[in-house]
């Protein structure tokens, strides 16, 4: 969902110290795409072991965690279930965007281009079926809790959220409020910059209430899940022409998009109402599950140094130093909460 011209009022720019001690579901796709897009060597080549397997995302998610719980922040990761049949679409043009770009990306090797193939090779990042697995076994050895979605993790989060299971969703995804999540968390990284498509921009963490945000833009929920359809979701494309302010424009003076077809008919040719009914429902009476527990345990130092670095040739120095880092933490943590006592 495209709403980032029009929730600016409604942002704001907390510190990483508010959020310690508390529980926060992380959009893990989300999150998987931007580790195996932006971890990469020379000319775009993502890091790999010594079999040639990709190794880009257990390096973001074990630096990730490591920072997360060096801040006392409780990670839970959420990954995605079965997709739903309306995003069969999205999946597709998706994948022929990633086959586009790591042909353009070989091509700019051959020609010695590395800044072209880097460029490149980040857009056609791909999700390869041993990824997950990995993860969530070094998540284990690190005593960090995953949930399996039923669907989209956008809405198994939304659902912890509001059930008061954690305290936000950290995910770089507007949707997220689609599905009725009561707050968001954007950029939960230590970067303080950030490349995009070629581009280095400065990154803030941002926070976000859905209340606020609905108030901001004197709109009801359904009402924001038309803006979402009217802009084009994962399940639908939008109407050709109509931006954020158009769409927010448009639900704020009709009410509805049934209303604004009866004005604009023709909008109906390029996005029937019967979809526009079957893309409200996956929003606002969305799958998910309530199979599923949230517990921590220790780091376990010994499993996390054969996993990383025998299996997948780590520094082991490096993954160390991390490790014994977080120990120091973790021992002045319990030290600041003894004497608080």
């Amino acid at each position: 969902m495209k709403i980032s011209e029009i929730v600016g009022e409604s942002r704001k720019l907390p510190q990483i110290g508010q959020f310690a001690g508390k529980r926060i579901a992380i959009d893990a796709y989300n999150m998987l795409y931007q580790f195996l897009s932006s971890i990469r060597q020379e000319e775009g080549i993502p890091l790999m072991d010594q079999s040639g397997r990709t190794t880009s995302h257990l390096s973001g998610f074990f630096y990730r965690t490591a920072f997360l719980l060096e801040n006392k922040i409780k990670p839970v990761y959420v990954f995605d279930g079965k997709p739903h049949e309306l995003k069969t679409g999205t999946i597709k043009k998706r994948k022929e965007v990633r086959e586009a770009a790591k042909n353009k990306a070989e091509d700019a090797r051959d020609e010695g281009a590395a800044g072209e193939a880097k460029k490149f090779a980040q857009a056609s990042s791909r999700i390869e079926p041993y990824m997950v697995p990995e993860i969530k076994e070094m998540l284990s050895h690190m005593g960090v809790p995953c949930v399996d979605a039923a669907s989209d993790g956008e809405a198994q989060a939304a659902f912890m959220v509001n059930k008061g299971d954690v305290s936000t969703i950290a995910s770089q995804d507007y949707d997220c409020f689609l599905y009725g999540a009561q707050s968001l968390l954007r950029n939960l990284t230590q970067q303080t910059k950030r490349q995009i498509r070629g581009k280095v921009i400065h990154v803030e963490m941002e926070s976000y209430i859905l209340d606020d945000v609905l108030a901001e833009l004197k709109v009801t929920r359904e009402q924001l899940v038309d803006i979402g359809i009217l802009t084009g979701t994962d399940f639908n494309g939008g109407i050709r022409g109509v931006g954020q302010k158009t769409a927010l424009k448009m639900i704020q003076t009709h009410g509805s998009i049934d209303a604004i077809y009866e004005s604009k008919p023709e909008y109906a040719d390029m996005l029937p109402l019967d979809l526009v009914d079957q893309v409200r429902e996956i929003f606002l009476n969305p799958e998910i599950t309530e199979d599923y527990a949230i517990e921590f345990g220790n780091v376990k130092t010994k499993e996390v140094i054969a996993f990383l670095c025998n299996e997948h040739q780590f520094s082991e120095d490096r993954i160390r130093a991390r490790l014994q880092k977080l120990s120091e933490k973790e021992k002045q943590f319990s030290l600041d909460s003894f004497i608080a006592k």
